[in-house]
């Protein structure tokens, strides 16, 4: 016999930095959290560093029920600004399809997975490596987790190998 659950997700925006202070305070008070994150390549000056980032950044999703009275104390914890709500005074619900989407691409440690249905010719971003932000596009899926891309670089066209984790997909 399967338990229906009158929990649902919403989502809060975060103070500035506040991600930290505001997971561990609402996992510290009984609310489920989640916040998917991504690898990226942060540019410094002449030096590359691997850093992980939110996909949603200032925004945190967090599951509870409205039924329960003790959601209203999210708004007073710490790292969290806000209830993102349309109506007046109740949080506006997260479609649980979107939520379930989102967690089917993370793995246990909520880092996107890599995309595996690239096709060739199409157009992506790439997100980590030397190549970090520039635009490309699929030349051919190799063996593995490999993709050979082709971009403009300085006016020449040039193909260069990546993982399919250090793309991101253009819609």
């Amino acid at each position: 016999m399967k338990t229906i659950s009158n929990k649902f997700w919403y989502v809060a925006q975060l103070k500035p930095n506040g991600f930290h202070k505001a997971q561990l305070n609402l996992h510290q008070q009984g609310f489920e959290c989640f916040m998917p994150m991504r690898k990226v390549t942060i540019k410094h000056a002449r030096k590359f560093s691997n850093d992980l980032r939110p996909v949603f950044p200032g925004y945190i999703f967090i599951r509870f029920a409205l039924t329960q009275g003790n959601w209203r104390k999210i708004n007073s914890t710490l790292g969290v600004n806000k209830l993102i709500s349309f109506k007046e005074g109740l949080p506006t619900r997260i479609p649980e399809a979107l939520i379930a989407g989102l967690q089917d691409r993370c793995d246990n440690k909520n880092i996107l997975k890599p995309i595996n249905d690239w096709q060739s010719g199409e157009t992506a971003r790439v997100v980590s490596g030397v190549f970090s932000d520039f635009i490309v596009q699929i030349d051919e899926l190799l063996t593995g987790d490999r993709i050979r891309l082709l971009f403009e670089y300085m006016g020449q066209n040039k193909k260069i190998e990546v993982s399919s984790n250090a793309l991101e997909r253009l819609f």
